[in-house]
C-alpha cells in the first residue's frame, strides 16, 4: 500500500532525476549498480528511492551517469511488476528479468553481464545494505584496488545467520584475501575485475577469493548493515550446505586448479607409501619370523586397501592434469597489470 501511495510523487520528479543521473548511451555510464531481487516486493521502492538520492548527492559527482540494473529471479508476489513501474519512472533504472529462479550467483552474474559502466556495485535488494555507503567504497577505488567489499561489521541480523557465516568466513580465508566478511553483496568493483567472474553455485561468495587467485587488489571498508523491514531471508540450511561445497571448491580452486597432481599426487604417494610399510612389516612377520599370517590379516588388508586408493589418487591426478591442460589452453597463467616502456605506460587486459 506504501509503495502505491508513493508512487504519483516519484514519478512526477523522476523526469529531472532521470536528467541529472542517467546516461543517454549506455557507452556513457560510469557506474553500475546491480540489485539482485527474488520475492523483495516491499523493499524495492524505499531502496530504489535511497539509491537515487544517493547518486544525486555531491559524493557520487564524479561517478555519474549511474545505471541501476534490478534483476528478478524468477519472483512471484510482484516483484517483477514493480520492476517495471520503476522502470517506466526512471529513465536510470532497466529491468532484468530471468525466466525462473536461478540464485543469487546467477542473477548477479546476469546483472554483471548487461552492466556498461566502468564501476559495478551490486547489493541486496532487500534494504539490509546503505546505499549511502556507495560513494566510499567507489572512492577506496581510486586509492588503486580492484575490489572494495563491504563488511558488516554490526550485523544486524539472527544468530541463526551470523554464526554460520562467521564459520564460513573463516574458513573462506583459506582461499586467500584477508577480509573479515565475505558474504556481504555490496561491493565496488573495476570493470576489468568483473570481466573475470564467472559465477557458479554459491560461487557470488568468494568472489574475493577468485579475483585475489587472479592477482587483483582486494580490501575492505566496514559498512552499514541494517534490519530487514519487509519480506523473508532467503538464507537456509540448504544454502548454508551448498556454501561450505563451493567453499570447499574454491580453497582447492585456487591452491591447486593449475597443478592438481601436486595435491593427489602427493596424497597418492602418501597413501601408496604408508600401504607399503605395512604390508612390507606383515610380509616380514610371516616369512622372515615365522609369525602366521592369519593374525596379521587386518593389517595386510588395510596395505592393500591403501595401495589401491593411492594408485587411484594418482591416476586421478594425471587426468586431472590433462584436463587441466585442456581448460586452460589458449589462456595464459598470469594477469599483466602493466608494461613500462620510457616513461609510458600501457594497460594491457587479457
Amino acid at each position: 500500500m506504501e509503495a502505491e501511495a508513493s508512487a504519483p510523487a516519484d514519478a512526477a520528479q523522476s523526469p529531472e532525476i532521470a536528467e541529472s543521473i542517467a546516461a543517454d548511451t549506455p557507452e556513457d555510464v560510469v557506474t553500475s549498480i546491480v540489485l539482485p531481487a527474488y520475492n523483495e516486493v516491499g523493499n524495492l521502492r524505499p531502496l530504489v528511492e535511497e539509491i537515487v538520492e544517493t547518486v544525486e548527492s555531491h559524493d557520487m559527482a564524479a561517478y555519474r551517469p549511474v545505471e541501476i540494473l534490478i534483476v528478478d529471479d524468477g519472483s512471484t508476489d510482484g516483484t517483477a511488476e514493480t520492476i517495471r513501474e520503476l522502470t517506466d519512472e526512471f529513465d536510470a533504472i532497466a529491468g532484468v528479468f530471468l525466466r525462473r529462479n536461478f540464485g543469487q550467483s546467477a542473477a548477479l552474474c546476469a546483472g554483471f553481464d548487461t552492466a556498461s559502466g566502468e564501476y559495478v556495485v551490486p547489493m541486496d535488494a532487500d534494504g539490509q545494505n546503505n546505499p549511502a555507503d556507495v560513494p566510499m567504497l567507489l572512492d577506496r577505488l581510486e586509492d588503486g584496488y580492484d575490489c572494495v567489499s563491504g563488511w558488516r561489521k554490526d550485523r544486524d541480523d539472527p544468530i541463526t545467520k551470523t554464526i554460520p557465516s562467521g564459520i564460513q568466513t573463516y574458513l573462506a580465508r583459506f582461499t586467500g584475501p584477508d577480509i573479515h566478511d565475505f558474504g556481504c553483496t555490496l561491493k565496488a568493483y573495476r570493470r576489468e575485475a568483473v570481466d573475470e567472474l564467472n559465477l557458479r553455485g554459491e560461487g557470488h561468495r568468494y568472489i574475493p577469493a577468485k579475483l585475489y587467485d587472479r592477482g587483483y587488489k582486494i580490501t575492505e571498508e566496514p559498512v552499514d548493515h541494517r534490519p530487514r523491514t519487509h519480506g523473508s531471508t532467503k538464507y537456509g540450511a540448504g544454502r548454508l550446505v551448498r556454501g561450505f561445497v563451493d567453499l570447499a571448491f574454491n580453497i582447492f580452486w585456487n591452491k591447486y586448479s593449475m597443478r592438481p597432481m601436486h595435491l593427489m599426487g602427493g596424497l597418492g604417494l602418501f597413501l601408496l607409501a604408508i600401504g607399503g610399510v605395512i604390508g612390507s612389516h606383515a610380509v616380514f612377520m610371516k616369512y622372515v619370523l615365522g609369525d602366521a599370517l592369519l593374525p596379521h590379516l587386518p593389517r595386510l588388508i588395510l596395505a592393500v586397501a591403501l595401495i589401491i586408493f593411492g594408485f587411484q589418487l594418482l591416476m586421478f591426478g594425471i587426468m586431472a592434469e590433462m584436463l587441466t591442460k585442456i581448460h586452460y589452453k589458449g589462456e595464459v597463467p598470469y594477469r599483466i597489470q602493466s608494461v613500462e616502456r620510457g616513461g609510458d605506460v600501457a594497460e594491457s587486459e587479457d
